[in-house]
């Protein structure tokens, strides 16, 4: 089968895309890609085995938040409405997977059009991730655009479009599916979970045992990944002001916006944590592993919010895979997959005391940790909370869709 995936970035963007396109690939799918071309990208393009081809849509700040403004209207991408119909038909294209939901009103309109299937893949809870992505900006203008076109509440109605228009939906975890179902009254059959488990060549990476080598005879709690509103690393500086004096130090390895950057940094000095917080910046996916092997506890303390309770970062499972305990907030997918791995302990959302209260509890348990680190290499390897089980899902659904063409 040909699979015509449609991403509003360029490529690679995330992990998710890259190991989905993998998967399919390797299933014996044919796979062609279009999307966002980066300044000096050819248009035309094929690696990881896809077929890419690119499009002129904003190579910077001002030109994607023009294109948004427009896609915000009428929810359709003119730029890659032009070209889909042509790029359909030129490379044979059996069914369109769209990444996310600014997308997917112009797929709609290509199934419209050439009656082909279209599966939408949702990474997350779009429209209310709306309201916390631009929560710390401060830009006047920024703050127009966003309150005029890219209101939740519209986005919201979308979203209950393309899940009733869609031939199937993809979530990223069962409380998304289970969010889609309930609002949307949608078949719970049509919409299929992919999760974001880590695939086991996470523990193929490099390992640095020096990584942490300043930090000699401290209790290191990490902090990886992107770093945002909803991504609750204020609580986490906000728990080091009750541990002043401990032998204990909060490593963030991570960017985001100059704006939410600025606040955290204000933040850490307001409380007088300088010494104990510590930004190492944006990292190499490479030192990934040994950020999460060679700290002592990995934490993850997103905010309880609509987008977060129905999402779950790569990062988790990663964690887990890197042996060492996980510390989450209470965040519903983040506490279910920790609670049944008894791969680490859960605090409450947003509650800095109650935090530093489970990071002592922690740091005095060496055995504790021990086992917590045990168990979440246990469940990401033999209990089958990995890339190379799930993916399975994503095959299979692609599997309804081939008998779906035969008839």
């Amino acid at each position: 089968m040909t699979i015509g995936m449609l991403l509003n970035a360029p490529y690679p963007a995330d992990v998710r895309i890259r190991k989905e396109a993998s998967a399919l690939c390797t299933a014996g799918h044919t796979l062609h890609l279009l999307c966002l071309r980066r300044k000096g990208e050819p248009y035309h393009e094929v690696t990881d085995g896809i077929a890419i081809t690119r499009l002129d849509a904003g190579k910077n700040n001002f030109a994607l938040a023009f294109w948004d403004v427009v896609m915000a209207m009428t929810f359709e991408h003119p730029v890659f409405k032009r070209k889909l119909p042509v790029w359909i038909t030129d490379n044979k294209i059996d069914v369109l997977h769209v990444h996310d939901l600014p997308l997917t009103g112009t797929a709609l309109y290509a199934k419209k059009r050439k009656n082909i299937p279209v599966i939408a893949d949702f990474h997350e809870n779009y429209p209310d991730a709306l309201q916390v992505w631009f929560e710390w900006k401060k830009n006047p203008l920024a703050h127009w655009k966003n309150r005029l076109f890219m209101n939740p509440g519209r986005w919201k109605k979308h979203e209950g479009r393309t899940v009733q228009q869609a031939d199937y939906v993809i979530a990223v975890v069962d409380e998304m599916r289970d969010r889609l179902v309930r609002e949307y009254k949608a078949d719970f059959d049509k919409i299929v979970v992919v999760t974001n488990s880590e695939d086991q060549s996470f523990l193929n990476q490099p390992v640095e045992p020096s990584i942490y080598k300043e930090y000699t005879g401290k209790f290191v709690v990490a902090y990886t990944g992107g770093i945002g509103p909803h991504r609750g690393v204020d609580t986490a500086i906000g728990a080091m002001q009750f541990l002043k004096g401990k032998a204990i130090v909060l490593v963030v390895a991570g960017f985001g916006n100059e704006a939410v950057m600025k606040n955290l940094r204000k933040l850490a000095e307001e409380l007088e944590v300088t010494e104990q917080v510590h930004f190492l910046g944006k990292q190499s996916f490479s030192r990934f592993y040994s950020l999460m092997h060679f700290a002592d506890v990995n934490l993850i303390p997103h905010k309880s919010t609509p987008h977060t309770d129905n999402t779950i970062p790569h990062k988790l499972f990663q964690g887990m895979m890197a042996g060492k305990p996980m510390l989450v907030s209470s965040s519903a997918p983040l506490k279910r997959i920790i609670d049944k791995a008894n791969a680490g302990l859960v605090f409450k959302a947003d509650d800095a005391k109650d935090l530093s209260e489970k990071i002592l509890q922690l740091a005095d348990n060496k055995s504790l940790c021990a086992q917590l680190g045990e168990n979440g290499i246990r469940a990401t390897t033999a209990g089958g909370m990995n890339w190379e089980t799930d993916q399975q899902n994503l095959i299979a659904l692609y599997n309804r869709v081939a008998l779906l063409l035969q008839q």
